[in-house]
């Protein structure tokens, strides 16, 4: 961190693997507080922490409650539990279809919070009053068509291939527009921001365009280098993504769907590799 500090730190950690090898919950969770405790030491008095997490229906919804237990040893302070809803869910005809995402917030001190709003009309009628002897509901009281952005994201489209954010082998890959929303509210301009976990690059693409800094780090060497190519490839064409392509187009052939898959394989030394833009 060269003696610096951030105001605000997103991660999006592997929910069952460590390395990429699945572990039980206590080796997980003991594994999550490492990275806990180096974010605490990594960021200012007054800053935020943004944390997605699983919640596997099939294994007592873990890691996400042994995680939550794990952060009262901390003392950064929980302020809300978000839920992002995917448009594709999955699941089967025996259960209810999967399609959110959980978002945990919690803030050392007290950072600065910018209200959002969503880009969308609303969705929620009701909320009906009586004024100067009428009855209206909300949405003929508003002078808004919008409303402030709660802890349940309903306007957010999940990636897929079809949208050109998408990067091809980058699974677990976040909207941009949800670090973006994540970036305004907590950061202000020149702010720096942390992200343990680059995968697809998107908080050091979102980073870019909200004209933050951003310090990132990727166990994976490929992740480190398509989290690169992607700022590269915005810098110079100003797209974020790849839609039906895919980041390694100068080295595979054209129309060569990238596969990521990954080997239990412990990397060299275990150590995280940084992305640097020379």
């Amino acid at each position: 961190m060269g003696g610096d500090q951030a105001k605000l730190a997103v991660h999006d950690p592997p929910y069952n693997l460590v390395a990429f090898q699945e572990r039980g919950v206590s080796e997980y969770i003991n594994w999550c507080r490492k990275w806990i405790q180096n974010s605490w030491h990594c960021l200012a008095e007054n800053s935020a922490l943004y944390i997605w997490i699983g919640a596997d229906q099939n294994d007592n919804f873990q890691p996400l409650p042994d995680f939550m237990i794990m952060m009262r040893d901390f003392e950064f302070t929980p302020r809300s539990f978000i839920t992002m809803r995917n448009q594709r869910g999955y699941g089967t005809q025996r259960n209810w279809m999967a399609v959110r995402q959980e978002l945990l917030y919690y803030v050392k001190g007290s950072p600065h919070f910018e209200v959002q709003y969503t880009d969308i009309p609303k969705i929620l009628r009701g909320y009906y009053k009586t004024v100067n002897g009428q009855k209206t509901e909300n949405l003929e009281r508003s002078k808004s068509d919008s409303i402030r952005a709660g802890n349940v994201w309903v306007d957010i489209q999940q990636v897929f291939y079809r949208m050109e954010e998408n990067v091809s082998g980058c699974y677990a890959q976040k909207p941009l527009k949800s670090i973006e929303r994540i970036i305004k509210a907590s950061s202000l301009p020149r702010d720096l921001v942390l992200d343990f976990f680059a995968h697809s690059g998107t908080t050091l693409l979102a980073s870019e365009i909200q004209k933050r800094r951003c310090f990132t780090i990727d166990i994976d060497p490929v992740y480190c280098e398509i989290t690169i190519r992607r700022l590269e490839l915005f810098r110079q064409k100003g797209k974020i993504g790849w839609q039906n392509g895919h980041p390694f187009e100068r080295e595979l052939p054209p129309n060569n769907e990238l596969q990521l898959t990954p080997t239990n394989e412990p990397k060299k030394g275990n150590q995280p590799v940084q992305a640097r833009l020379l």
